[in-house]
Order: C-alpha cells, then structure tokens, then sequence
C-alpha cells in the first residue's frame, strides 16, 4: 500500500519493530501493556520533525498515540488500522472452541485470559473516542466497530487488499482438466483459519476421487501437525510446502483449479483473493472480507463457517460441471484484478480526504490537495 501510495506522489514514512524497541518478551502483554507507550514515543520523534496530513497507526494498542496526536490540535487526522478487529475475532472463535472440545484455560491462565480481553476491549474504546478514523479491510469489521463501539459509519473507511501486480499482468492459465484434479490451500496453521475443516473436506474429497490431489502451503515446521489432521488413506495425496516467494506462488498457483479456505474468522482473507486472480475455482467459507468479494456461485463459492460436508459438496459441484468451473474461473479472475494495490491506494486517498475534510469544515481551512503520511 505504502508503495501505490508513493506512485500516486504522496510522501510516506514508515515506522517498524527496530525503531519502537521492545523490552516485554509475552507477546500479549508486551501489545498491551509496552506497546501503547512505545507508539506515542515513537509519533511524539516523528512530529519533532515535521507535520503530517495523515497519521495512521495499527491495532487499538495507538489510543495513547491518538490521544496526543488529538491534544495538539493539529490539522491532520489520527486513523486506527485494523486488519481483523481483534475482539471480534475472539468473539467469533470462542464458540468454535468449544465446539471442538478446546478447553478454556482455569485458574490463574483463565484469569489473565479473562483480564487480557477486558483490557483490549477498554483500548478499542479508548481509541473509538481518539482516533479521527478507522481503516478496516472489511464491511464485518466495519459493522462491528459502529455497532459496538458507536463510531460514525463517516469516520470508517472500507479499503480492501490488494493483489501483487504479477499475478494481474501475467496472462491466467485455462482451467484445464488437469487443473481441476489439482485443490490448493495457503495459510498459516492457526485456529482462526479452521485446519480441522479443511482437512475433513480435503479428506472426504480425496477419498472419493483417488485421481486428484491437493498441496498445503504452510510454515514448514507445521507440516507434520497438518498432515495428522488428515485422513491416513489420504495423505499420500497431498503434498506440502514452505512458504515461498510471490513470483514462486504465482507458479503453485497456476498448476491448481481448486482453491479450499475454510477459516472461522478473517478479517480479509488476500489468499483467495490471490488464488482467484489467477483464475481458480475458490470455495471459501462466509466470513470476513471473502463476503464482500466473492459472489456465491458466480466469482467462487461461499458456504456456512465450519461446514467441511458442504465445502466438500461445493468443490464436488465444480468437479462434475466443467462448463460452470471455467465461467467461474474467468468469472474470479475478471473480478479480482480490479484489486491491484494502485486501485486500493485511490480509495484509501479518497478516504483520508474524506477525513480531512471533515476535520477542515469545523476549522473553516481547504484540506490538502496531497497526502503526506507516516505509518508503522
């Protein structure tokens, strides 16, 4: 995004790890208890340099940031990005947790857990009543932070991810026979994306179909965790592999027709996005970003979050109708290259000067006619 930000001719800084330092090594307590201090040190050097039309910071844990960005009145605007609005998803796993049997931890682990989501939520407010406005990648976290928080649905902007250029301007392959033996998942092995699903809709589709196959890309240090989800008759179908390079993906991807993304929860979901691009068939489950740009039975194919029998029935559609496989594969494509990341980085400019403008009409000043902002 930064990028397509620098080619529309906006200046960008940037602000990572090294420069926020970190001495908390518990990862939930170093984002919520270090982390908030550690982003308003690092905006207050920033704004000793200079000033910004747009200062935009991730996660809730900026509340501090945003509340000093507001105390000096400036002329800019504070917005609070959120690639998956984090006490949303808790909300949408816990059930499925339960569901599979995971127990809640007790004693002093389930208090901390307890406290560590009563204090995240206290940030989400804090930051609702700081912050100028709010980056989402999806209508779901869009929704939720107006319903629960009371943010104005003006100060919420829905920008959604992009698609590296490559796989845009590289021609897509026909969706061959060969394509559709051949089903594809990339993602990390974490509850919210649903291993278990997707290795039980994988299994029941191999099982019945010896002739196909499947790759799993995932860390390579998960692969054996992944395999044992799978059904032993199946495993030799499926091959795994480490996590790769764009233009080496674009290659995975094009050798596949069958793209499986069961998570429980997603903020967006760029995996089948990306797989759509390049003109596979993706199943995916209703949930996050994938509902906004997937049109069920059209672009892909949706189906209800933690269902592998009906994700399974999905892609067995798609086997027995080649005719509708190759309308939805140029169907997917045609619709997901409209997402490159210079079309992102428009909307994302029309939105913060939406922002600016508001702010500049109680104020009674023009707003820019170009953004400068600084990011971490």
């Amino acid at each position: 995004m930064n990028a397509a930000l620098r080619r529309m001719g906006h200046d960008v800084d940037e602000i990572w790890g090294p420069e926020l330092g970190r001495r908390i090594r518990h990862g939930n307590l170093h984002y919520l208890l270090e982390l908030p201090v550690t982003y308003r040190s690092a905006l207050r050097r920033r704004l000793a340099l200079g000033s910004y039309d747009v200062v935009e910071f991730n996660q809730p844990h900026a509340y501090l940031a945003a509340a000093e960005f507001r105390g000096r009145r400036s002329t800019g605007v504070f917005v609070n990005r959120s690639h998956g609005h984090e006490v949303r998803s808790e909300e949408a796993l816990s059930p499925w947790r339960r569901e599979l049997g995971i127990q809640t931890p007790g004693g002093l682990r389930g208090w901390t857990s307890r406290w560590i989501r009563t204090l995240l939520d206290r940030q989400w407010k804090r930051i609702a009543e700081s912050a100028d406005g709010f980056h989402v990648s999806s209508r779901d976290d869009a929704k939720f932070i107006h319903d629960r928080y009371g943010v104005a649905e003006d100060r919420i902007g829905i920008v959604t991810q992009g698609i590296p250029d490559v796989f845009a301007t590289t021609p897509a392959q026909p969706m061959t026979v060969p394509r559709r033996q051949r089903m594809l998942y990339v993602g990390q092995l974490a509850f919210f994306k649903a291993p278990p699903m997707l290795a039980r809709a994988a299994s029941a589709i191999l099982e019945k179909h010896p002739q196909m196959t499947m790759t799993w890309v995932c860390s390579q240090t998960h692969h054996a965790e992944a395999a044992a989800l799978l059904a032993p008759g199946v495993r030799g179908q499926v091959r795994f592999l480490d996590w790769m390079s764009q233009e080496a993906l674009l290659s995975v991807l094009d050798e596949h027709g069958l793209f499986l993304f069961p998570s429980f929860f997603e903020g967006f979901g760029k995996a089948p996005l990306e797989a759509m691009s390049r003109g596979l068939c993706v199943v995916a489950s209703d949930a996050g970003g994938m509902r906004d740009f997937i049109h069920d039975g059209g672009t892909g194919r949706l189906v209800p979050i933690g269902r592998p029998d009906l994700m399974a029935a999905a892609v067995e559609a798609l086997i027995q109708n080649p005719e509708h496989a190759e309308a939805m594969s140029q169907a997917a494509r045609a619709s997901a290259v409209q997402h490159r990341w210079d079309r992102c980085a428009a909307d994302l400019t029309d939105f913060y000067r939406r922002l600016l403008s508001l702010k500049h009409s109680f104020s009674g000043n023009n707003p820019p006619s170009s953004v400068s902002r600084v990011v971490n």
